[in-house]
């Protein structure tokens, strides 16, 4: 009897163990159940493929110039560009930091399987794709997937109109980030500065930059310095596509990001940029999958073809 008491007793206990490790399984990762399963053929630009691609990439882990998740996150940037037709160039340097001298790669993607990447392209559609070093947990969900995860989109859509396709350039910048704790003149935007420099006498007449575009509740503030011709455009844009006016706003200030170094070469730029001042989650550990929204990423892919399509029109701000 004693036995029979035991054995049901250890039995108890072993069950409550196992269903307890179930919960917690269930519970670690909470974004498990809003994330698409699938990529979908949309002829609109799909939500749902920029966060399952932004999703894709956070899986790879940190992706910091040269790291291992930085190399697999570059070969499925190729992959999923190629299958739109896009062809891909690969722009490898290497430069001094804090931390020794550092190789980086840009990804640079054109329409077409002969695509003539010494032609100047009308305008640029850019994002950065580095996280952030020595940040216990960091995976850069908003802070670097979503930027890419929306170009890979928009890479889907943009496929569909070759005549626009043809004319924009993208870019997916690797060392956005600084190694020190904030960007500097001499530490960060290593990949857009290259670019800009090495290419200043075939740069685009404009360019549109996405950076932390995903996150559930997102406060886009593009910089005070915006040219105004693009804050029109931008205006415009919110009235017609009806978006939150919450959610899309101009900040008080100038921000420094890839845009910087081209307009540094008199190139029209706008920062597509959340908020990253606003709760606890940039350049945290809570800059996680939890926090990506196929909404905040569905308004930016329509913000950004907007654009484009008002820039490449009759008419546009910006002609070549």
């Amino acid at each position: 009897m004693t036995n029979r008491i035991l054995t049901c007793i250890l039995f108890l206990l072993l069950f409550a163990c196992e269903q307890k490790e179930r919960l917690v399984t269930a519970t670690a990762a909470p974004n498990a159940g809003n994330a698409p399963e699938k990529l979908v053929d949309s002829p609109e630009f799909s939500g749902d493929n920029a966060l399952f691609h932004s999703l894709k990439i956070v899986s790879f882990g940190e992706r910091h110039p040269g790291s291992p998740g930085a190399a697999r996150q570059l070969a499925y940037l190729k992959d999923e560009l190629a299958r739109h037709g896009w062809s891909v160039q690969e722009q490898r340097f290497t430069s001094p930091t804090p931390s020794g001298e550092k190789n980086f790669v840009n990804l640079r993607a054109r329409f077409g399987n002969k695509a003539d990447f010494s032609r100047p392209a009308d305008g640029i559609v850019s994002c950065h794709i580095d996280t952030k070093t020595e940040i216990p947990g960091f995976v850069g969900a908003n802070d670097g997937a979503s930027g890419a995860g929306a170009l890979l989109e928009l890479s889907r859509i943009l496929a569909g109109t070759p005549g626009h396709a043809s004319r924009i350039e993208l870019v997916f910048f690797d060392g956005e980030e600084s190694f020190g704790r904030h960007i500097t003149p001499e530490d960060g935007l290593y990949g857009s500065r290259y670019y800009a420099g090495t290419l200043r006498d075939s740069l685009p007449v404009w360019m549109i930059n996405l950076d932390m575009v995903g996150r559930q509740g997102m406060r886009i503030r593009i910089p005070s310095d915006t040219p105004l011709p693009f804050y029109q455009l931008y205006s415009r844009a919110i009235d017609d596509l009806k978006l939150p006016s919450r959610s899309w706003g101009v900040a008080s200030t100038t921000i420094i990001d890839d845009h910087a170094p081209f307009q540094e070469h008199g190139v029209a730029t706008i920062n597509i940029i959340d908020d990253f001042s606003e709760g606890n989650w940039w350049h945290t550990a809570h800059d996680s999958p939890d926090i990506l929204s196929a909404d905040s990423l569905h308004q930016t892919g329509r913000m950004t073809l907007y654009l484009c399509d008002k820039l490449l029109s009759p008419g546009s701000p910006y002609p070549r």
